[in-house]
């Protein structure tokens, strides 16, 4: 809807972006006031990780235009096409920086509808800025209530694709697209046409990022997958605790150890310079505003800590020893049996739980995943647990592999579905959406 200019603002002298709007939408209102909702979306958020709008008008000769922030190390799309898969604590990085700025944005009432890796932009010192707000919405706005499907059908959340009304977590399901091709360098969905691939958002599973990049830690994957949930009540509450999530994720990636006190940590998600950078090792990136309180008393606490973990370890061993052995100093028959009680684990029942939440329950239980294989199931909804291997309530060792059996739903709803032909393009693409939004209706009526 608009071409974007890189200028100079000689009274301020720096570098802008100049968006304006082009000419061929310049007559319509819609547009034109969907370009001037931009700037007013964009102008009411104050965020470092928002890219700032400084104005906006019409100018002399009739063109509408916005000025705002120059962003100068491009998309992340872009960089994601120049060096594919990006590394996963990298990915999380950036994906809490998204977090943060979509979480400014809906507290004050902005959904952006269209979070992509195009519009992400990189700064000149690796971090990330949200821009792009043609589209966004005010949540009280009556222009939410419509139909219109509007967005990018790669990106698109499944209510967004079936012209439902949106909400703050239908940004957080495009924030898992954009999480899962970062993790992987491709979409969770591909298909030969917009249309369907925006069906597949609403119909089909996705695939396990970890499938695709081994390096994924098990969290991440389960993070991924619950923000692809079809139900947007499987997501994240909100994009804050979807930011703290992936924060407590990228701590525990260990650091690279390259001597001298210094790692392959990075003190921004994605250095301009490269994918890594060596930098002297310190905490990941926190989006200011939030914990900033905790920072001045982080060396007590983590000092008070560090002695509680040494005086129970103590108080433990020789609660141990004393019981391990008997007034004559004999050892104790059952001192070995204990030992390997505390080792084991039962694994959780997960019947009826839908697979992102089963695997963060595995994880949370000290227990791996396996593999996971799916069956067709009259009484479990898909993409929710059948049973696992091992059962529920068996006792393993910690750590142990477990298996999940996740149903694909009835079997009458595994027939194949039948793509159209695609001439005439747009009438047969009208058809089959229509024919999937009924058919989509008819199974949740059905269950």
């Amino acid at each position: 809807m608009a071409k974007v200019y890189l200028a100079h603002d000689e009274v301020l002298g720096r570098d802008v972006a100049l968006k304006i709007l082009m000419d061929m939408y310049a007559e319509d209102e819609e547009f034109v006031e969907r370009f001037r909702r931009e700037a007013r979306s964009a102008a009411s958020l104050s965020h470092p990780n928002i890219v700032q709008v400084y104005d906006q008008g019409r100018s002399e000769d009739g063109a509408y235009y916005i000025a705002m922030e120059y962003v100068a190390g491009g998309t992340l799309k872009d960089r994601i096409l120049r060096d594919g898969a990006i590394e996963p604590c990298a990915a999380t990085g950036v994906g809490s920086q998204i977090a943060d700025a979509l979480q400014a944005a809906h507290e004050k009432g902005v959904i952006h509808r269209d979070i992509k890796p195009q519009n992400v932009l990189v700064t000149g010192t690796g971090d990330v800025k949200v821009t792009d707000f043609g589209i966004a919405r005010a949540a009280s706005s009556p222009l939410t209530a419509t139909s219109a499907v509007l967005g990018t059908a790669g990106y698109m959340s499944p209510e967004q694709a079936m012209g439902e009304p949106v909400g703050p977590q239908s940004d957080l399901s495009s924030l898992g697209v954009v999480l899962y091709e970062m993790l992987t360098g491709d979409l969770p969905y591909r298909a030969e046409s917009p249309i369907s691939q925006a069906m597949m958002h609403v119909n089909e599973p996705p695939r396990s990022p970890r499938e695709a990049n081994p390096e994924v830690s098990e969290p991440l994957d389960a993070l991924t997958l619950k923000l692809l949930s079809k139900n947007p009540e499987d997501r994240h509450a909100s994009a804050g605790a979807l930011a703290n999530d992936l924060d407590r994720i990228r701590s525990d990636f260990p650091p690279v150890s390259t001597g001298a006190r210094e790692t392959e940590r990075m003190s921004a998600p994605l250095p301009a310079g490269g994918r890594t950078r060596k930098t002297v090792a310190q905490p990941p990136a926190t989006a200011p505003g939030r914990d900033r309180r905790r920072r001045g008393m982080l060396l007590p606490l983590l000092a008070a800590l560090l002695f509680g973990v040494i005086l129970l370890g103590a108080l433990g061993w020789a609660s141990g020893f004393y019981e391990g052995f008997d007034l004559n100093g004999s050892g104790s028959s059952d001192s070995g049996e204990k030992q390997t009680a505390t080792n084991g684990v039962e694994v959780p029942d997960l019947a009826y739980f839908w697979e992102a939440d089963a695997r963060l329950a595995l994880s949370n239980a000290g227990l791996s995943l396996g593999t996971v294989r799916r069956e067709a199931s009259d009484t479990v909804l898909g993409r929710q647990v059948v049973r696992t291997d091992p059962g529920a309530g068996e006792e393993v060792d910690r750590g142990s592999v477990v298996d999940l059996v996740v149903s694909t739903g009835p079997q009458w709803q595994q027939a194949p579905v039948q793509i159209a032909p695609q001439a005439p393009a747009q009438e047969k693409q009208q058809e089959r959406l229509q024919e999937q939004q009924q058919e989509q209706q008819e199974q949740l009526q059905e269950q």
